[in-house]
């Protein structure tokens, strides 16, 4: 079956907001550069023959026959072919496919899985039948696969892991005083997407991460006031505000008064 390259093309639909399959492809060209690149997908592989290696930023995996791993958009990686490497992959985007990966903590740490063997016949007669539901057959592989690891992991008697929502707000609580704090830094972090962390954090915690941020940075900004700290502009910079007049702002809005105010009245408080 692996003496060459088949490649199936999904067109792409409106309606596919949940689950949507591009590709499902064997691979069977050999490629001996070690060189990182990055790409839009993710992606989910089956090694069928062969060996080789999985090099991300700072790490370096040994892939071989039965391995089933993952890479991420906007993740550099290579994959380089040292014993006549052979791979299948299903390329994937939307919400349902990021649940799945975050329900079964698979991320850039987490993305090899070995001894996957007893999916690679149902991947074999997939991507060799031939049919207009070349959707259909991707799809039913990515889940099929993706339904034999949680079967591995129940097996293992691994914890689950926390849900999406509670992973951007655990990350925003860490790092809310990064100044260059964005959508873009959490989900590339936890390896979502911008639009994934933004509607799945606001559908579980009933506002947005920005909202959430500001909140979070204001309950700091006045424990910085009751421990002492004066000064309006060193509070903003050390609760991740570039502005401090953005950071009066947003501290009005909450506390209903500005953050001299607020100093003001904790040091008549503490005079009296």
């Amino acid at each position: 079956m692996y003496d060459r390259n088949l490649c199936l093309f999904v067109p792409y639909r409106q309606d596919c907001k949940e689950l949507y399959v591009a590709h499902f492809v064997l691979e069977t060209e050999e490629n001996d550069d070690a060189a990182l690149h990055t790409e839009s997908l993710y992606k989910m592989y089956y090694v069928c023959e062969g060996a080789g290696f999985l090099h991300t930023v700072g790490r370096v995996q040994p892939l071989k026959v039965g391995d089933v791993f993952f890479t991420f958009p906007a993740e550099p990686f290579a994959i380089e072919a040292t014993d006549g490497l052979k791979y299948m992959y299903v390329s994937f985007l939307g919400t349902r496919g990021n649940r799945l990966l975050d329900a079964l903590g698979i991320d850039r740490r987490r993305c090899l899985f070995r001894h996957m063997t007893k999916v690679g016949s149902f991947w074999e007669i997939s991507l060799n039948t031939v049919s207009e539901f070349t959707d259909l057959l991707g799809e039913s592989v990515l889940l099929y696969t993706f339904a034999c690891l949680e079967e591995k992991r129940h097996a293992a008697g691994e914890r689950p892991k926390p849900d999406a929502a509670q992973r951007i707000k655990k990350y925003v609580e860490e790092h809310f005083s990064h100044l260059d704090f964005s959508l873009e830094t959490v989900a590339q972090a936890l390896s979502y997407n911008k639009k994934y962390v933004s509607t799945v954090f606001k559908k579980a915690m009933g506002m947005g991460v920005v909202e959430y941020l500001n909140l979070i940075r204001v309950r700091h900004a006045c424990t910085m006031a009751e421990q002492g700290f004066t000064s309006v502009s060193d509070i903003s910079l050390r609760c991740g505000f570039v502005d401090a007049q953005y950071f009066s702002k947003v501290f009005r809005k909450q506390m209903g008064m500005s953050p001299s105010t607020y100093i003001k009245a904790l040091a008549a408080e503490n005079k009296g």
